[in-house]
Formats: C-alpha cells, structure tokens, sequence
C-alpha cells in the first residue's frame, strides 16, 4: 500500500499540480459518498503526459472520477492478470478481462470477490450462458450463485479523450434464481479483445460501476 500511495503522489504533485482542487473533490467525491460534487474532466494532454494507465470511472451514477493503474497482479486461479485502480483517497477497482472482480473501500457497497465457470474469460459477441458467484458487503453475502447470458447488440464507434475505436457492443443479463434478481452488464469491444467502455452491476440495486478506459494497460 506504500508503494500505491506514493505513485499516486507523484502522479498528483508532477503531473496535476495544477488540479490541486480538483483531486480535493476526488477525495470528497469517494469518502463522502459519490454526491453533490462535479464530473473531474482532465485535459487531454494532461493524461497522454501520464506514465500510468488510467481511466474514468462512475459509482451509482455519481460524478466521474479519475483513477490510475497502481498495481498489475495475476489471478492464482483463472491465470488471468489482475488491474488494480486507485483514486487519490485510495479507494480501489480490480479488473480482470475488463471485469469488476473486487471493489475496495467505497463508501457503501463493496464486491468482496467474483468467479466464474468460464474462469472469467474476456467479452465476446458469442451468445451463450455460464455461472457466476458473487460475494459483497454489507450483508455478509457470500456465494450468491447467478446465470449469465450473453449475446451481441451491435457494432459501433466508441470515443474516448485519447482514441476512437470501432467496438462491439455484449450485453450480459445476470439473474440470481434464489434472490428473485436480475441485472445487465453492458461492455465495448475493441478488435483486439479489450473492454474499452463499460456499465457493470455488481451488487443487485446497489452498486453500479461506469468504467471508460483513457490510457490502456501495456506491458
């Protein structure tokens, strides 16, 4: 946790010191509840400037905040690498294959963890069905067994600070038969496999993540 606290820091006082207030709100944005604050919207040469990854992401509709990739990991069990984002008050969203697997200290709702039976592949314009398991706070909600059934929606072009893209466009309805539940994840393709755009619920009627992705992950 050092380690992402300083590059943050050093992403914040290099890069951004003309944002100051603008990561204040960042803060407030996250640890005061995701309300009553503005969209952060950097310049487009602010973030090409960046040595990090980085994304914009939304909780539960709320403003836009900006994250950076703080830490690459791999899944021990799916052999999939892991992203890990951190906003400036270091509240923390894990992807893999552009999924949410895990969301750390956000104000309400958290995804403590997600699996998969297709050991959570990639996005795909295949339709076709696989099992999920969910684990989320508060409630201690653990194992909560979903059906997932994919299918294509469309091709189109999906913009971002820095690119353009022709992407595919896979909607995901997740229905848990013992909770009576249902919700639709919504991901943007690009040509090489990479989740670009996304909406995803993790928590039923409660905690929904808009990911747009600025600078992408390269090794």
């Amino acid at each position: 946790m050092t380690n992402l606290r300083s590059a943050l820091l050093i992403l914040i006082l290099s890069f951004l010191s003309g944002c100051s207030q603008r990561f204040q709100d960042v803060n407030a944005t996250i640890s005061e509840g995701l309300f009553g604050f503005e969209d952060i919207n950097l310049k487009k040469e602010q973030v090409a400037e960046l040595p990090y990854a980085s994304i914009y992401a939304r909780v539960n509709q709320g403003p836009q905040i900006f994250m950076v990739l703080a830490f690459v990991d791999t899944n021990p069990v799916t052999g999939n690498q892991q992203l890990k984002w951190l906003s400036s008050d270091s509240a923390m969203i894990t992807t893999e294959n552009g999924r949410v697997v895990k969301t750390t200290a956000l104000p309400s709702d958290n995804l403590l963890g997600l699996s998969s039976s297709t050991n959570l592949a990639a996005p795909n314009s295949e339709t076709t069905s696989w099992q999920n398991s969910y684990d989320w706070q508060p409630g201690y909600h653990y194992g909560k067994q979903a059906k997932v059934e994919s299918s294509p929606v469309g091709m189109g072009v999906t913009t971002s600070l820095l690119w353009e893209k022709q992407t595919s466009h896979i909607r995901e309805v997740i229905t848990f038969p013992y909770l009576g539940q249902q919700m639709q994840n919504d991901f943007w393709v690009d040509s090489q496999g990479s989740v670009v755009k996304s909406a995803q619920w993790l928590v039923p009627n409660e905690l929904l993540i808009e990911i747009e992705v600025l600078k992408p992950y390269a090794e």
